[in-house]
């Protein structure tokens, strides 16, 4: 027999966040190629055919979200003792997550904390809302949290908030933002960092993960150690990841995107952060038509998107230098872990 499955008060709000001139009407975003293809990814998560995408790239074997799954649960008890030890007696603890994708990261996140901590709430916040409507389905129904565990949505740009959005701050709780799946390398760090401090108050946390790379201080010349790069695409070189960074392809134009080769390009970071690599992928020679307005589009090379590695002593130069101190960080292989506070 199954598990009664658990009964707990969510609320769901849609930010106005999402009224701003990012989001007018479908023409005018699907009817510009330059707009709705951005290499940070911005509209890569929207709509039904975005959004299924990403879930397919998270269920893919070869892209390796098992294995960041499996980092996150090994982590968290580092984690939670360091929090522990940081904020002192407080015996509660409210989660706000960035961007919860499908919400596998969060539910193993709370499960390690709630070993810790009294789980005061949850928030996920997203400006998919495909993703977070997935999301809090798979958190209000896991079985292996407080059956009583009040749940928040919020639809909107983490970007562009006001703290004002979030849910009251309570007292008696301890706030952790987090920021998972390598998010942090699909940005500018400073401008990406400065909004999510805005959404923070003094002696709230954030724990964010990035991807590393194993070159070190990079060479002058990157051509030069041709094995190593070779393997900094290698999780990326997969039919679902060529199809989710192909999406806002797919949805704004008729170009059957199972024909357009994808490339990868790697250049060094043009970001503050010394050492970064940056991976660029992209496609040649697109030559088709826009859905909504039928205007012909031809691009000798449209960038897709971008993601970013580190290297670790770097960045952690790096993030002290943004008005957040390091209370723990740790590292599994190619991914890195950062407890922050403000």
């Amino acid at each position: 027999m199954s598990a009664p499955t658990p009964s707990r008060p969510v609320t769901f709000v849609v930010n106005s966040s999402l009224y701003g001139s990012t989001y007018t009407s479908p023409r005018e975003v699907y009817g510009d190629l330059d707009r709705v293809v951005r290499t940070d990814l911005y509209y890569h998560y929207s709509t039904p055919i975005c959004a299924q995408r990403w879930l397919d790239v998270c269920e893919d074997p070869a892209y390796g979200h098992q294995a960041l799954l499996n980092r996150v649960e090994a982590t968290m008890a580092q984690v939670s003792e360091a929090l522990r030890r940081d904020a002192g007696a407080t015996p509660r603890l409210s989660m706000c997550s960035l961007g919860p994708g499908d919400g596998s990261v969060d539910e193993r996140m709370l499960r390690g904390l709630n070993g810790t901590f009294e789980l005061a709430s949850y928030t996920g916040l997203d400006s998919s809302m495909q993703l977070l409507r997935r999301s809090i389905h798979r958190i209000a129904h896991s079985t292996d949290l407080p059956a009583a565990l009040p749940i928040h949505a919020v639809c909107g740009d983490f970007i562009g908030l006001e703290s004002a959005a979030l849910p009251s701050r309570e007292r008696d709780a301890v706030r952790l933002f987090t920021l998972t799946g390598f998010t942090l390398g699909n940005y500018r760090e400073d401008r990406l960092l400065s909004g999510i401090r805005g959404l923070m108050a003094d002696g709230d946390y954030l724990l964010l993960d990035a991807r590393l790379h194993s070159l070190g201080r990079l060479p002058d010349d990157l051509d030069s150690t041709p094995t190593v790069l070779e393997r900094a695409h290698n999780g990326y070189d997969a039919d679902t990841v060529r199809r989710f960074v192909l999406g806002p392809v797919e949805v704004a134009t008729r170009a059957a995107v199972e024909d357009i080769p994808v490339l990868f390009e790697l250049v060094r970071s043009i970001t503050a952060i010394p050492n970064a690599l940056s991976l660029v992928i992209y496609c040649e020679e697109l030559d088709t038509t826009l859905r909504l307005t039928g205007q012909p589009v031809r691009r000798d090379r449209l960038d897709l998107a971008v993601t970013t590695s580190y290297h670790l002593p770097d960045l952690a130069a790096w993030l002290e230098d943004v008005g957040l101190t390091t209370v723990w960080k740790g590292s599994a292989g190619d991914v890195a872990f950062f407890l922050l506070r403000r």
